[in-house]
């Protein structure tokens, strides 16, 4: 099952009204701007440590573009948890979307309902179950002493 789905928060958005479940999808909506705002900043300020490589580069500073470079991946490592917390909140807005439509049900329930399925030739794994059928069954015309 999806770990989203046992986290008590996520499951308890079923159980709300529209009226608040609109709220949170708002400020949800608020929060995922402000990140992608935030990791927007981010990239331009790593963006202009590369430009700045770059061009130091073709100067042939290669000291100092070895520190804008330095510079490119702090600024990368320190945007890591931003990117984490944005990807999170766009993974939860969509949950609630997906969460919000008419007839959607939790996963266990589906896997409850799955346990209780015999699927008799639609078996799962058809080619072992073949293979021991097959080892115990008896050659007939071996039996009559006639090979073939």
């Amino acid at each position: 099952m999806i770990s989203w789905f046992s986290d008590d928060r996520i499951r308890g958005y079923l159980k709300l009204p529209r009226r608040k479940l609109d709220r949170i999808k708002k400020d949800l909506d608020e929060k995922i701007y402000d990140q992608k705002t935030n990791l927007d900043n981010r990239m331009s300020f790593a963006k202009d440590f590369a430009r700045k490589a770059d061009r130091m580069l073709k100067r042939g500073k290669e000291s100092k573009a070895k520190e804008e470079m330095k510079n490119f991946e702090l600024e990368l490592t320190s945007s890591q948890p931003v990117l984490s917390a944005y990807v999170r909140s766009s993974l939860e807005r969509s949950l609630l979307d997906v969460m919000s439509m008419e007839g959607f049900v939790l996963p266990d329930v589906l896997d409850e309902l799955v346990d209780g399925i015999d699927y008799g030739l639609f078996s799962c794994n058809p080619t072992d179950e073949l293979e021991a059928i097959l080892s115990k069954e008896v050659d007939p015309l071996r039996d009559l002493g006639i090979e073939i």
